[in-house]
C-alpha cells in the first residue's frame, strides 16, 4: 500500500490523481470539501449574437454558467448560479444596502415569482404531443414533466429525421423562453444534472484563454460546429452544453495546461471549455428489436462525433476520458485518435506516466487495450 499527497509525492501525486486505472487501486481518498450552501439561479435565453457578446461579462460575473445550444433555433438558453450571499449587482434581485452602507443584493419571494405556471411553461411540448401522437390522453400528459415529455416527442417521430427534430426543439425552446426567471436552492440541487433518458453522449475540452481574457475560440468552435450540423442535416436535438472551467494540475486532465510550457500566469490561470453533444434513443418499450437504436447509434458516432471531431482539430480539443474510443485501423473513424492524444499531452508527460505505470503495475495487470494503444504496453 502506498500513501500518496501533493506534499510527499509531488508530480506522481497528480498523475494518480488522474491515473486511468492504470497506477493501482484507490482504496482510500481523502477529498477537501466547502461549507454547503444555496445557490441563486438565474435562467435565461439569449439569441446567439447576445450569447458571443455577452460572454466575457458572463464569466466574470458568475461562479458557475453554462449555455445550451438549441441546434436550428437562433437561442442559447444561460443558466447561471451563484452564492446567496455573494449575488453579483447586475440583473434581476431586489437591491438593499447592509451593515455599512454598501449594496448587495437579495432574492425575495416577488423576485422568484415565475411569470408563467408550470403547465403554461410546459404547454408547447404538451401541444405538439398531442398533434403528433393524438392517442395520448390529457391524463397522461399532465403526468409529464420536461424531461418526459422530450422524450416522448423525440420517440414519436423518426429520431434521425432532422425536420422531425426541429420541431422538437422548436418546442423545446418556447419552453425555456417561459422558463426563465430566478430559483434558489441548495447547492447540491443546483450544480446535479438531470440527462433525461437514454442517450449518447460524447464530450470535448479545449483550451480557450484566460479567466481575465477569455477571447472567443469557445464561440469560435461552437458557431463552427453548429453550421456544419444544420448544413449537413444532422438530426442533433437540444442541447449542445457548453461549460467553461479553469485549468487543472492533474497532467492527464483534458483541462491541463502543457507540460511542455512554462507554468507561468498563462498556465496557473488557463480557462477550458467543455462542450456536449448528445443524441437520445427510444426504450425498449417502443423499440422492441433494437433496430432503431441501433441506427441512431451508427448515426452518432460515425457522422456526429466524426462531425465534432473534425471541426474541433484546429481548437485543440480533447475527448473526455470516459468517451475516447481508440482504433488501430486508419481507415476506422478513431483511427487517429491515439496519436492525437498522445500530441495533446505531449512527450514529457506520456513518458512520465509510463514510468509510474513501469513502476506501480510492471505485469501490466492494471492495463487494458485502450490504455496500450495510446500509451504503449507497461509489461
Amino acid at each position: 500500500t502506498v500513501r500518496m499527497t501533493e506534499q510527499s509525492h509531488g508530480e506522481l501525486f497528480r498523475l494518480a490523481r488522474l491515473g486511468l486505472g492504470g497506477l493501482g487501486i484507490l482504496s482510500e481518498v481523502t477529498l477537501k470539501v466547502i461549507p454547503a450552501h444555496r445557490l441563486v439561479e438565474q435562467t435565461l435565453v439569449l439569441t446567439r449574437s447576445e450569447a458571443r457578446e455577452q460572454l466575457p461579462t458572463m464569466l466574470r460575473r458568475h461562479k458557475h454558467i453554462r449555455y445550451m445550444w438549441i441546434p436550428y433555433e437562433d437561442a442559447v438558453v444561460v443558466v447561471t448560479n451563484d452564492p446567496e450571499n455573494e449575488l453579483p449587482l447586475a440583473g434581476p434581485g431586489t437591491e438593499t444596502l447592509d451593515a455599512n452602507g454598501r449594496r448587495k443584493k437579495v432574492v425575495t419571494d416577488d423576485d422568484l415569482k415565475s411569470k408563467f405556471t408550470s403547465s403554461e411553461q410546459l404547454a408547447p411540448l404538451r401541444v405538439l404531443l398531442k398533434k403528433l401522437s393524438p392517442s395520448v390522453d390529457d391524463e397522461t400528459l399532465s403526468g409529464m414533466g420536461f424531461g418526459d415529455l422530450r422524450d416522448v416527442l423525440l420517440a414519436s417521430g423518426n429520431m434521425l429525421d432532422p425536420d422531425h427534430i426541429k420541431k422538437v426543439n422548436r418546442a423545446e425552446k418556447e419552453f425555456w423562453v417561459r422558463a426563465q426567471g430566478l430559483d434558489i436552492a441548495p447547492s447540491e440541487q443546483k450544480l446535479q444534472f438531470d440527462c433525461g433518458g437514454q442517450q449518447w453522449v460524447y464530450e470535448v475540452c479545449f483550451p480557450t484563454g484566460t479567466y481575465g481574457l477569455p477571447g472567443s475560440k469557445s464561440i469560435d468552435f461552437m458557431e463552427e460546429l453548429l453550421r456544419e450540423v444544420e448544413s449537413s442535416g444532422i438530426a442533433a436535438p437540444s442541447p449542445i452544453e457548453q461549460r467553461w472551467t479553469r485549468s487543472s494540475r492533474s497532467p492527464l486532465s483534458p483541462a491541463s495546461p502543457s507540460l511542455e510550457s512554462d507554468n507561468g500566469y498563462e498556465s496557473e490561470n488557463a480557462l477550458f471549455s467543455w462542450v456536449g453533444v448528445i443524441m437520445y434513443l427510444p426504450s425498449e418499450d417502443t423499440d422492441p428489436t433494437g433496430s432503431r437504436r441501433e441506427f441512431i447509434t451508427e448515426s452518432f458516432k460515425d457522422q456526429y462525433c466524426t462531425l465534432v471531431r473534425r471541426v474541433g482539430k484546429k481548437y485543440g480539443i480533447m475527448c473526455h476520458w470516459a468517451k475516447i474510443e481508440v482504433s488501430d485501423d486508419p481507415k476506422d473513424a478513431n483511427g487517429g485518435v491515439a496519436e492525437d492524444v498522445r500530441a495533446r499531452f505531449g512527450p514529457r508527460v506520456v513518458a512520465a506516466y509510463n514510468d509510474a505505470r513501469k513502476a506501480y503495475d510492471p505485469r501490466g495487470v492494471l492495463s487494458c487495450d485502450k490504455l496500450d494503444q495510446i500509451f504503449g504496453s507497461s509489461r
